[in-house]
């Protein structure tokens, strides 16, 4: 029996795998911060500053992840390679917005440095497996999308 099934990028793309590696990460090092919680306090920061740095990282990250999840499946739909809006500035915004915003506004309110190498095991497992989803694009949208990877930045927002 054949199999007609086309070999793309599906929907979410490196984020299942990425994700799980993260969380089998993650697991250790809250057990280890949940027992040893006073090593890694943030002590040169003041615990205010930190709380209000959580609440501007989740007040742009949240609703900046959910614009952007929108976007992505309409264009999923379409079959159509987004390039404008915060697409403009890197090609990866739902991990840039997780990775730079999210996690580190939910860690800073637990006042912890071992748990912000949480979003930093992140970065690296988006940098160790995104290749295969980006061949894919290369794959499906041809020129368009090597030309679009040549100005716009894989995660890191690219502003000029």
């Amino acid at each position: 029996m054949e199999n007609n099934k086309k070999e793309g990028p599906t929907f979410w793309g490196a984020s299942p795998i990425i994700f799980l590696l993260t969380i089998l990460f993650t697991i250790p090092i809250v057990i280890i911060n949940y027992f040893y919680n006073s090593n890694f306090k943030i002590n040169f920061i003041p615990h205010q500053v930190l709380i209000t740095l959580t609440i501007l990282l989740l007040c742009i990250g949240i609703p900046s992840y959910i614009y952007t999840t929108k976007k992505l499946k309409n264009a999923y739909k379409e079959q159509k390679l987004i390039t404008d809006g915060i697409f403009r500035f890197c090609r990866n915004p739902l991990f840039a917005e997780v990775i730079f915003l999210i996690l580190p506004g939910i860690i800073l309110f637990f006042n912890s440095w071992l748990l912000l190498t949480i979003p930093c095991f992140m970065y690296f497992m988006f940098k160790l497996f995104i290749g295969r989803e980006e061949k894919l694009l290369e794959k499906q949208y041809g020129k368009e999308y090597i030309d679009y990877k040549k100005v716009t930045n894989a995660i890191f927002p690219k502003f000029w």
